[in-house]
């Protein structure tokens, strides 16, 4: 059974209710393998006593590798906002990173032409 759910990094898990249903006991005359809430414990009877049913924690979270791809991207975002912002002020700046979009427009333009090409040939 399944008691909780936590996120690790990069993911969020919301909150909800108690998984617990709500399962009437008959305590004065129990019957083996009769099951029972006792406060957030799930309990079934072993013919001679309650026992409490083990229960797991579950943790959900992305591999290493999409981390990391997640913190690149991330400090990318960071550092175009950053020159964005600092080309605002900057006049040369400003010229220096539209020279750098339109290089990489290019480059990306260059790519798929090379691909068409190798695939015509």
């Amino acid at each position: 059974m399944i008691k909780d759910i936590a996120g690790g990094a990069f993911i969020e898990v919301g909150g909800g209710t108690s998984p617990m249903p709500y399962i009437p006991t008959n305590i004065d005359n129990p019957m083996q393998g009769m099951v029972r809430i006792h406060g957030n414990d799930l309990q079934v009877w072993s013919g001679s006593n309650w026992v409490q049913i083990a229960a797991s924690y579950t943790t959900i979270s992305l591999s290493s590798s999409a981390q990391s791809a997640i913190s690149w991207a991330m400090n990318k975002i960071s550092e175009e906002a950053a020159l964005e912002k600092l080309s605002e002020s900057h006049p040369a700046v400003k010229a220096a990173y539209e020279n750098m979009k339109r290089a990489a427009e290019q480059l990306k333009a260059t790519i798929i032409l090379s691909k068409d090409e190798q695939t015509t040939t």
